[in-house]
């Protein structure tokens, strides 16, 4: 099993399958344990072939510190290498008694003492979550926090006004105001953990849930369920993230393979249409719609009629087959599309129900409906009448093209 679950990393391209040939694949959860066991036999093998015991010796994943003499560190290296061919290692070794490690600069001291510097690589572009960004006040006053606090704790070796010059550095950079920094700075010097929470009991489990940052509304929202629910834990995330705003480069799933998606079937016969959801593949709830129909229309070859109890119990399966039975009409499967789509399966339900009560003319029952919360009535019916309206506009500024090119 175990080789089973690293060997079949596989991903598709265009149509085409490609298999991860050697190592673990990006993304796997076995990769970073695997890479961790891998780290700790290659040190075990060294460490028994190298001709000295290393007097340090610290790793974080990939990422060795050393202490070498210095007339070793060729032997050592070819040690290292020598292990895998495709696991190679490059030197970098101390200038003026100073190496950096990770977000670390380490200074030898005298008395072979070592002390720290907060380091940041020369390639660093020093950007992180500007101030101006379309996130809440929270989010950024806990990016300055965290930053803040890594500045001080890693810095060892530099005097608290040269700490407090690279912290207000780093954060103008990108653009927090300088009132913000002096309080976040003064509010570090004083703060204490406090891991006791007066307002929740004991008893009450804690609930985290996310939604989308919209300005102060956000904001409003979560003093209102604090009040009201101090159980609950409400953060912010932006919708506009890197993954919406530039395109695609994974290979395009088809539609049919698609699932946890909301769908629209057209009727062909008219102008209703299904509203539907389903968390397998696409393909597969059509086929499943398509070989009832198909049913149906064998049963009226058939002779039989509406009041046929075969015919009545297909009827209420889907609103579908009980428009189909209805008026003898058949629904265009081929040119289903798809209306929206959701990673989470728990959210389709109330997805399927707004687009129901959005779109007109379609053969869903009422009951499809009766469930959804009074609160996104107000709401469904703006988004209703801008669709509208934005509908007629574009028609008329068609009909409006045409008279002008006939013109």
């Amino acid at each position: 099993m175990t080789e089973f679950c690293i060997d079949c990393s596989y991903f598709r391209f265009k149509g085409q399958f490609y298999q991860q040939v050697f190592g673990t694949a990006m993304g796997n959860p076995l990769s970073p344990t695997i890479a961790d066991l891998v780290m700790e036999t290659l040190l075990d093998n060294v460490v028994t072939r190298v001709s000295f015991p290393f007097p340090v010796l610290k790793k974080y994943v990939d990422d060795l510190m050393l202490a070498v003499p210095k007339d070793k560190i060729e032997e050592v290296r070819t040690i290292f290498n020598s292990y895998h061919e495709k696991i190679q290692f490059t030197v970098e070794v101390e200038q003026e008694g100073k190496i950096p490690f990770l977000d670390l600069l380490l200074v030898r001291q005298s008395d072979q003492t070592i002390k720290t510097e907060w380091h940041i690589k020369p390639i660093a572009s020093g950007r992180f979550l500007n101030y101006h960004s379309a996130h809440s006040t929270k989010q950024k006053v806990n990016v300055a926090n965290n930053f803040i606090h890594r500045v001080k704790t890693f810095s060892t070796n530099v005097e608290p006004s040269a700490t407090r010059d690279i912290i207000f550095t780093q954060l103008k950079r990108n653009d927090y105001p300088t009132a913000m920094i002096n309080r976040l700075i003064d509010r570090s010097r004083e703060r204490q953990v406090n891991t006791t929470n007066d307002d929740v009991t004991s008893s009450e489990e804690m609930i985290y849930r996310s939604m989308v940052h919209v300005g102060q509304l956000s904001g409003n929202i979560q003093k209102v369920l604090r009040k009201d629910y101090p159980n609950v834990t409400i953060s912010s995330k932006n919708a506009k993230t890197v993954g919406n705003l530039l395109p695609p480069v994974k290979d395009v799933v088809d539609k049919n393979s698609r699932s946890n998606v909301i769908y629209n079937i057209p009727c062909a016969n008219c102008s209703a249409c299904y509203v539907g959801m389903t968390s397998n593949k696409l393909q597969t709830r059509i086929s499943s719609h398509r070989s009832c129909s198909n049913r149906l229309e064998n049963m009226w070859d058939q002779g039989k009629t509406t009041e046929d109890v075969e015919v009545a119990q297909l009827r209420e399966r889907t609103a579908l087959l009980d428009h189909s039975a209805a008026n003898r009409h058949v629904f265009a499967f081929d040119r289903t599309r798809i209306v929206d789509a959701s990673l989470k399966k728990q959210n389709l339900h109330i997805l399927e129900t707004c687009h129901i009560i959005n779109t007109p003319n379609t053969v869903n029952k009422r009951t499809d409906t009766d469930n959804l919360s009074n609160t996104y009535a107000g709401v469904l019916h703006t988004l209703k009448n801008n669709t509208r309206s934005q509908a007629v506009q574009q028609a008329n500024e068609s009909v409006q093209q045409e008279l002008t090119q006939t013109e």
